[in-house]
């Protein structure tokens, strides 16, 4: 699998200067040409996660260390994190918490001696919105930052795998489908999955639906429309939110195996 290791190594190598570098380049291809906040962000994520928009459970304690500018709760593009990242934000329906489980699980996969920090080193977190959404609709998301999120995926980034959440009804929206698939944008037919996989839950069925595209780099990356939002039915369950990691961790490894015999077949 993808050397996940040799791409933290990487990070903690890199001279100041040419992190500054990075960090200007994707400040400036911003929609606002200001690093969003509430987007805590790699330099050069190999998992990049896309949610719709900010959560409306904030905690107050945390708010106001944020608007105090107190230090915590980062989310500028940077090499290496630590807990004063965003990552650490303790919302009330513990949304970062499931994802530094998922960012965890996946790297530990590759590489067993990987930290939770040097997990989310490698993650990037960004929304399709800027506003603040109890639920999700079309109206949440914004044309300028579905765009940006395709072209990082396909111009700015190489990431192995991306995961979307409680996407699935509104990407494949006509309107977001062509924001999405405009010209820069990395292409895909949300409406033809290569993989399904179903994840059983209270008595529901839930599906995972998996592409792979190669971006405009030649990079060829795992996308993912996550069964249902991390804050929604059936993951407001801590437990079944972990059940529906390490299944998928499994599944997806399960797919990559068979694709390399494939190629070596071949």
């Amino acid at each position: 699998m993808n050397n996940h290791l040799e791409a933290l190594k990487r990070l903690k190598s890199l001279p100041k200067v040419e992190i500054d570098k990075i960090v200007n380049q994707l400040v400036t291809a911003t929609p606002e040409k200001t690093w969003p906040d509430g987007f805590p962000a790699s330099i050069d994520p190999k998992l990049l996660l896309i949610g719709i928009s900010y959560g409306n459970s904030p905690d107050k304690n945390s708010e106001n260390k944020r608007q105090n500018e107190e230090g915590d709760f980062a989310s500028q593009p940077c090499a290496i994190k630590d807990k004063s990242s965003h990552f650490y934000y303790p919302d009330t329906r513990r949304y970062w918490e499931k994802l530094r489980y998922l960012s965890h699980s996946y790297f530990k996969n590759s590489c067993n001696s990987f930290s939770e920090t040097d997990a989310i080193s490698l993650t990037t977190h960004i929304n399709l919105g800027t506003g603040s959404a109890g639920k999700a609709s079309v109206a949440d998301v914004e044309e300028e930052y579905v765009k940006w999120a395709s072209k990082l995926v396909n111009c700015n980034h190489n990431p192995d795998l991306v995961i979307l959440f409680g996407l699935s009804r509104i990407i494949r929206d006509r309107k977001v489908n062509q924001w999405w698939n405009h010209q820069t944008g990395i292409q895909i037919d949300w409406e033809k999955p290569d993989y399904t996989r179903e994840f059983s839950a209270n008595g529901k069925k839930y599906k995972h639906r998996l592409w792979t595209a190669t971006n405009s780099n030649g990079h060829q990356i795992k996308i993912d429309i996550w069964p249902n939002h991390p804050s929604r039915h059936p993951f407001g369950s801590f437990d079944l939110w972990k059940q529906s990691v390490d299944e998928f961790i499994v599944w997806q490894d399960s797919i990559w195996q068979a694709e390399q015999g494939s190629h070596f077949l071949t």
